[in-house]
């Protein structure tokens, strides 16, 4: 009798401790929930570990992985929270607060590939994306020359970015690259009324009429030199008062620049455009600046 009531006693602390373990998990997942939402997140993430020690990998959701990893990113453990995260995308999850993390994950640690690839997510598959991503997107694609990319997202981007005359620069600097002129037109307008001393915008609006100027001058003194007849004197006349015109368009602009940078750079423009005013005096003293 005593050995049956011994076997009888070893079963029933055997059930005790079966059932035992998984109360257990389940308070370390608990005490995890509870201390993130009371924004203790290190001894949420103390309390995560604990339960994954005890929790199989294989019978752990993505979705709780990617819990523990967000309070693991708030806790400022980087390393671990990317760890967690990983689990969680390989067990097919995904969320925007997942990638919105990561994002900022990596670009703490300067990983522009795969701060891109976060982002890019959330662009593409994301129905509540903030401004933010598209703004940071922009940034991105300036930065490695994928243009085209860029200009597309730009029109997302938020109003305050947009009218910031930092990136309004950028976005100019990419459609003149792009030789999309009258865009280019309109912009360097826009800067300068941000920043009247901006070089960039300056020296577009300057060499657009010293172009214009010069081409109409040179086109016009070839057809005058082919047939100098009273006619074609008439029509040259005409045509230079345009040419003059657009040169003093131009002098504002590269009168500014000047004074921002006196030299070589801009004397050149200076001597010409006072040449074509028949102003030998001012022509001459930019001249001297002429290597």
């Amino acid at each position: 009798m005593m050995k049956f009531r011994n076997i009888a006693a070893g079963i029933l602390l055997g059930i005790l401790a079966g059932c035992g373990a998984p109360k257990m998990v389940v308070s370390y997942q608990q005490n995890a929930m509870d201390a993130a939402s009371q924004g203790n997140y290190v001894q949420a993430v103390e309390a995560w570990q604990q339960h994954f020690s005890q929790q199989p990998v294989e019978q752990t959701e993505g979705a709780i992985f990617a819990q523990a990893a967000q309070a693991a990113f708030l806790a400022g453990n980087e390393k671990l929270s990317i760890d967690w995260y990983d689990q969680a995308r390989f067990k097919n999850f995904a969320s925007d607060e997942m990638y919105t993390t990561l994002a900022k994950i990596y670009h703490s640690q300067n990983n522009l590939s795969k701060e891109l690839g976060a982002l890019e997510y959330l662009s593409e598959n994301s129905l509540n994306i903030t401004s933010a991503v598209y703004n940071r997107l922009f940034e991105i694609y300036s930065e490695i020359n994928s243009e085209d990319k860029a200009l597309q997202v730009w029109e997302k981007a938020g109003d305050e970015f947009k009218n910031d005359v930092g990136n309004l620069n950028q976005f100019f600097r990419l459609n003149r690259k792009l030789e999309n002129g009258p865009l280019c037109d309109s912009l360097s307008l826009v800067i300068l009324e941000k920043d009247a001393g901006n070089v960039a915008a300056l020296e577009w609006n300057a060499q657009k009429y010293y172009q214009l100027a010069e081409y109409r001058y040179q086109l016009e003194m070839e057809k005058y030199n082919r047939n100098k007849t009273t006619k074609q004197y008439r029509v040259l006349l005409n045509e230079l008062d345009l040419v003059t015109a657009d040169f003093k368009r131009a002098l504002p602009y590269f009168e500014k620049l000047w004074s921002i940078n006196p030299g070589e750079k801009y004397a050149g423009y200076l001597a010409n455009i006072f040449a074509r005013f028949g102003d030998e005096k001012k022509s001459d003293y930019y001249q001297r600046f002429v290597k």
